[in-house]
């Protein structure tokens, strides 16, 4: 998500060391690598598709059985009163790194990062556009994943975070904007910053609200028309570009949007459509892919071809989630625009 700022530091505080004794009981066993197979990257789900374990975006989060078994952590996410997407404890090891990536997918586009450190040190620094901080322990961060941003341990300990995905209500970004404004944020007129210390209570029951909808069966004209515009918009912005390979591929995202909302003005999101729109998804694919010119966003430096695939080409279709949205059988039949899409764009970066 696009935030006014690299770093925004958020005004809660937690128990360092209750924090600590949870996750120093985990055994190490139990953490995963990385989806994108970076060294030294591995991870907890907390919260996931189903409850499982995987690294999903789509699909109804549940709490894990790993969350189930830290008492003060459900506490930490229960005190934000927010309803979070896919969540994770994510480890670091020493003298490793989170490459540098934008984060380019559909679930990204309004969705920030919550960071709480938990184990750390001030050699572990993570960078976002030309800014870099040092999170402290028991503190609580977002940043602006839109932007290049990469994470650097430049100790030997390893370093753990709870991470948290959320869209945020009225309330949250209210926060937000007054922690933006507040001078503490340049480290400085620090009694100006008042923390909300949440405080390990034993027994404590808590209520975790989590996504049960974030992803259409098929995506509506009017959200396809907003996301297409926006990274046209964001492309024709960059006069670095090639004018004709620039306007090409604004013909074919313009070409796609407008066909979308035709079989949509037929079929909406009813079984009877899937295949159309797997077609127009099949065919933008192959059209983006014999594209040569390099081509990039004003506002990142991305590559527009590999927003456009993970952003729109990757999410505007799901028939995968229809008996969960209603009931409704799972379409047996596999869509062949959706494989080539899949083929056809190398695999974003993920997210640290």
């Amino acid at each position: 998500m696009r935030l006014a700022a690299e770093f925004i530091r958020l005004p809660y505080r937690f128990d360092v060391e209750q924090l600590q004794k949870e996750v120093l009981a985990i055994d190490p066993s139990d953490w995963v690598p990385h989806p994108s197979g970076f060294a030294g990257n591995s991870s907890i789900p907390l919260i996931s598709v189903q409850g499982e374990m995987n690294d999903a975006f789509h699909g109804a989060m549940k709490t894990t059985e790993f969350l189930g078994e830290l008492p003060y952590l459900q506490q930490v996410l229960a005190s934000f009163g927010e309803v979070f997407g896919r969540s994770r404890l994510m480890l670091l090891a020493g003298s490793e790194e989170v490459p540098a990536h934008v984060d380019t997918n559909y679930h990204w586009h309004n969705r920030v990062r919550i960071h709480v450190p938990i184990i750390t040190n001030p050699a572990v620094i993570f960078y976002c556009g030309d800014k870099q901080v040092s999170m402290g322990a028991g503190e609580t961060w977002i940043f602006d994943s839109w932007r290049n941003h990469r994470v650097h341990n430049q100790s030997d300990e390893d370093r753990i975070h709870l991470v948290i995905d959320t869209a945020g209500s009225a309330k949250f970004w209210d926060l937000v904007n007054a922690s933006e404004q507040n001078p503490q944020i340049a480290e400085s007129q620090q009694g100006q910053y008042k923390e909300i210390y949440i405080p390990y209570v034993e027994g404590k029951k808590t209520a975790i609200l989590t996504e049960k909808y974030n992803s259409p069966v098929v995506m509506t004209p009017g959200e396809v028309d907003y996301l297409v515009t926006d990274i046209i918009n964001d492309l024709l912005a960059n006069q670095e570009n090639d004018q004709m390979p620039m306007q090409r591929f604004a013909r074919i995202a313009n070409q796609f949007r407008q066909n979308w909302r035709t079989v949509w003005s037929l079929h909406a999101d009813t079984r009877e459509g899937w295949s159309k729109y797997d077609a127009l998804i099949g065919r933008a694919s192959t059209l983006v892919k014999s594209m040569r010119a390099k081509l990039t966003l004003k506002s990142n430096d991305a590559s527009v071809y590999q927003v456009f695939r993970d952003r729109i080409l990757g999410s505007v279709l799901n028939p995968n989630l229809a008996s969960h949205h209603r009931s409704q059988a799972r379409d047996p039949q596999a869509l062949s625009g959706l494989a080539e899409a899949d083929a056809n764009f190398p695999q974003a970066q993920k997210d640290q």
